[in-house]
């Protein structure tokens, strides 16, 4: 039985070669390609050649390592190696996220002057105040409330998504 069992997994390894990361694909060769983006109607290129508009489904390309470009709002959400083996269907689906969010402000008191990395954004005038399309990463949001009450906080904005918070220059 172990024999059996061992012969069989040695034909499945030979018989269905696995292709390592840094396995190059021959080129000369056809292969299918299928680029799928959430949300769709992202612009894609392959090794410089516009493909047009995702989704792209089965499309022969060439075979060979290309790099694929996808653009979407003027941002390049991706740029990486893309292989397209021969005589198969090579897929790439992901999300792609456009690298700008928000930060809501709420502020104690309610009146601040409110600052982001050292540049004057707006006044909170007892609201909350949203500072729209700052890139992805950290930010140093400063509230200034008159005298001395001003305060700081380091805040992570991720794409596409608004990050609340609460800076209070009440309390030390």
């Amino acid at each position: 039985m172990k024999t059996h069992l061992l012969s069989f997994l040695l034909i499945a390894f030979f018989a269905f070669p696995v292709f390592a990361e840094d396995d190059v694909p021959p080129r000369g060769g056809t292969g299918k390609v299928t680029i799928i983006t959430d949300p769709p109607n992202s612009q894609v290129f392959l090794g410089g050649e516009d493909l047009g508009k995702s989704p792209i489904v089965e499309r022969d390309f060439k075979s060979g390592r290309h790099t694929l470009v996808v653009v979407d709002q003027g941002y390049e959400l991706v740029n990486e190696r893309f292989n397209v083996w021969p005589n198969k269907v090579n897929t790439y689906d992901a999300k792609t996220v456009i690298p700008k969010g928000n930060i809501r402000v709420t502020t104690i008191p309610g009146k601040c002057v409110v600052y982001v990395n050292g540049e004057l954004s707006d006044k909170t005038d007892g609201a909350a105040l949203t500072i729209r399309n700052l890139d992805a990463g950290d930010h140093l949001v400063r509230i200034e409330c008159g005298g001395k009450r001003n305060k700081e906080a380091l805040v992570n904005v991720k794409g596409e998504e608004t990050t609340e918070i609460t800076i209070d220059a009440t309390k030390k």
